[in-house]
């Protein structure tokens, strides 16, 4: 029974590796192309994108390759009568699903991985390694690159003559929420504090604080002078876009900082349904890999050769990949939206497909 173990999972890595290199090997050769062909980059630059966006596209490649491994390793197993030889050894289909879950667990901690903290260790390296990468390239461009989200899940940002903090921007209201400014003298000595609930873009231009405090006087000899305001003019530098794209920082943290991220912004009761979207995505992706591994083993429960064929298989694999992706995507925009909850949005497509394969299994049972 080893030995049949050892076959099965021999030809499902080694269809997985070939599919993924395929796949890997068109994005490449298409992200490439298509960088090299723009005049206002280096060839230098289009590679360092290339990387950039790179575990973007492993999450998309790495469930199909799962389908791919499972579809076609079984295919091969058919054509060649070793599914029936197996079977009729003694080793149940049972077993085969268990084998196949197994080595999925394992792409699918893979894809997590790539997913959760790969990709976002990479996006906040992306001003390193390409200068002005956000008016190079348009997949960057809406990315903050001058905050930085520590373990407090504040953003933090410097500006030309002070530091702050804050939650959260809502877009949708233009308020920066519970706002602390620490504004330094010359000789960069912390020199005055500011602290609002909130901090409200006005019609006129204007940035209001919303109950304030001000403790001045910090740098001089004599006690700080503290005094609160239940609204007060507060003069910040930066533009509605600016906070936009600081507040789009957040893509670079890891699941776990995220996580804290989240837990601290949803505790003023703002709405985190779009962090949540991005939260929950990074498990549904790996979810997925191992859903797509167990969906393409239903042949199994019919291992008539005759049933077999290359080309149904190849035509399967497009028309399901392309509606996928459609499909995912679509669920994935309106969760960011807030027209779908996050849940529904990004575990739809996976118990979709859960429940397909309880129901099949659970009639197939017998089988087993």
């Amino acid at each position: 029974m080893h030995a049949l173990k050892k076959l099965i999972i021999k030809e499902w890595l080694r269809f997985f590796l070939a599919s993924f290199i395929v796949f890997l090997i068109l994005v490449s050769v298409g992200t490439l192309i298509n960088g090299f062909l723009r005049e206002n980059i280096t060839a230098v630059e289009v590679i360092m994108s290339y990387f950039l966006e790179l575990p973007s596209a492993l999450n998309r490649v790495i469930p199909i390759s799962c389908l791919i491994a499972s579809l076609f390793s079984i295919n091969k197993l058919k054509n060649r009568n070793e599914l029936t030889a197996i079977f009729a050894a003694g080793f149940s289909r049972k077993n085969f699903l268990i084998n196949i879950f197994q080595v999925s667990i394992f792409v699918a901690l893979f894809q997590f991985l790539i997913g959760a903290y790969v990709e976002p260790f990479v996006k906040s390296r992306r001003h390193i390694l390409i200068e002005n990468s956000d008016a190079k390239f348009r997949n960057l461009k809406s990315k903050g690159i001058k905050a930085s989200t520590i373990g407090s899940g504040l953003i933090w940002y410097k500006s030309k003559d002070y530091y702050f903090s804050f939650i959260k921007f809502d877009s949708k209201t233009n308020t920066i929420i519970n706002t602390s400014i620490y504004y330094y003298s010359n000789d960069y000595h912390l020199a005055r504090k500011v602290f609002a609930d909130e901090v409200i873009y006005t019609e006129d231009g204007r940035w209001m604080g919303k109950n304030v405090t001000i403790i001045s006087k910090i740098d001089e000899p004599t006690f700080p002078f503290m005094k609160t305001f239940p609204e007060y003019e507060i003069k910040l530098n930066e533009t509605l876009d600016d906070f936009s794209q600081i507040e789009a920082d957040i893509t670079t943290l890891n699941h776990a900082e995220l996580y804290q991220y989240i837990q601290n912004i949803k505790s003023s009761g703002l709405n985190v349904n779009e962090y949540l979207v991005v939260f929950y995505e990074k498990i549904s992706s790996a979810v997925i890999c191992i859903v797509f591994s167990l969906l393409a083993c239903v042949p199994i429960f019919n291992p008539n050769r005759r049933n077999s064929s290359f080309g149904k298989n190849i035509l399967f694999v497009f028309v399901f990949t392309i509606a996928y992706w459609l499909i995912n995507s679509y669920s994935i925009e309106l969760g960011v939206n807030s027209k779908l909850d996050p849940i529904s949005s990004t575990f739809s497509v996976p118990i979709i497909f859960m429940l397909f394969l309880a129901t099949y299994f659970y009639k197939n049972r017998k089988l087993t």
